[in-house]
Order: C-alpha cells, then structure tokens, then sequence
C-alpha cells in the first residue's frame, strides 16, 4: 500500500540516473546481509520499477528527483531485470520528497509484510523524535505459519501482513472499518512490540511517519 500517496500528496518523481542533478537527492543504499540481493526500486504510479544487483557489503546511491515519491526494497536469492518474486512480502523504505511544508517524509514499512531487516537514516539534520528520525527493524519478529509466503521449493521468502493473507476489511482498514475506526491487530501488534517505529498497518502513520529536511538518506537491508 503506498501510505505516503494518501497520506500527504500524490508527487509522483523520476526514477534514479546516473549522472544527477544538482538538485537531486541521494538515497544511498547499503547491503550488510550476508548475501547478495536484489535491489528494486518503484516510482509511485508507475506500473513497473528498476532492478539491480547489490553484492554483500556493498554500497551504491540512487539519485532521485526532489519531488519524487517512491520505495526501495530488496530480495535475496534473486536476479533478473524484474522483481522475482512479484508480489512476495518484502521490507519497504518508503518516500515522498519534497511534500508538505516542504519536508521529506519517509516510513519504514511492514503493511504488506517484511522479508529483510532495514533502516533509514538521514544524512543531516538534528534528530528530534519523528524529526528526522532513525526508523529501523534490525531483529524481524517471528512470523505465524499463517503468514509465512513460501516458494516453489517449500522455503520462507517473507512474512505477509494479516491483510495480505486474509484481505478481510478488518485488516486492511476498509469499508466499515475505515480511518477513524481500524485499529492494530493481534499480528500487527506483535509486529509493533519488535520493532516500535516500523509502520505495520494502514492506520499506524502517527507512531510510524517521519519527517525531514536532510541532504541525503541511507537505506540499510541486515543493519546491525
């Protein structure tokens, strides 16, 4: 679900290129796992992302519009130009550049279910609680059989959030249970005691959205 669309404004950007701007962004994004992963990234409205390859321990930056809005995640196990796992549950750093009163917001989010430990960072600012904050899951919790996504083979790939795997209203803060009246839910809720600042249903931008005025951010996957 892109939160940061309905949320705040629908300020769709550019994707990332080589050579930036002046006045472009950087994203840099680090991989700490112990394996190489996929890297993806998607434009918010756009139909299709970006792939890369990032090998374990290394580093690369994205560079993206000031406007732009859009997530980053990654997979294990993959490679390709296209996300190989589709629609699997993965860890999402979620942005959108340049919105209201002229800040970037940006979540760390677990609503459609998490696959890889991650972070953000900012590279300046004065941190001050959700002022330009740290939001980061560096232990995943445990994950229900329930909600476990498994491949072809029988092995885990990710853990899906209670709306992914049931798509009840309840869940996914639809219909009757709407903004206003949905509320945290028995797997939300363990989500949340292990890992407080991560976003983990729809409703849960007031614990889980930050703001800032930064020259830059860092994406982590398996930060320490």
């Amino acid at each position: 679900m892109v939160k940061l669309i309905t949320l705040l404004s629908t300020l769709a950007g550019m994707s990332a290129v080589m050579c930036a701007p002046t006045n472009s962004v950087p994203i840099t994004v680090k991989n700490n796992c112990k394996k190489s992963v996929q890297l993806n990234q998607l434009t918010n409205e756009q139909p299709h992302g970006t792939t890369s390859e990032l090998a374990a321990g290394d580093s690369t930056t994205i560079n993206v519009d000031p406007t732009w809005g859009g997530r980053i995640w990654a997979r294990e196990g993959c490679s390709g130009s296209t996300d190989c796992q589709g629609g699997a549950p993965a860890s999402l750093a979620e942005f959108l550049m340049g919105g209201a009163a002229g800040k970037d917001y940006y979540d760390v989010s677990f609503v459609d279910g998490f696959n890889l430990p991650i972070s953000i960072a900012t590279n300046s600012g004065t941190e001050d609680g959700y002022e330009c904050g740290a939001p980061a899951c560096s232990s995943l919790p445990d994950c229900p059989k329930e909600l476990q996504e498994t491949d072809s083979d029988g092995n885990f790939i990710g853990c899906k959030s209670a709306c992914s795997a049931f798509s009840t209203d309840e869940y996914c803060c639809t219909g009757d249970f709407g903004r206003g009246v949905c509320d945290a839910n028995k797997y939300s809720l363990k989500v949340k005691d292990a890992c407080p600042n991560v976003y983990t249903y729809p409703n849960d931008d007031s614990s889980s959205m930050y703001a800032c005025q930064s020259t830059g951010y860092t994406v982590t996957f398996c930060p320490a």
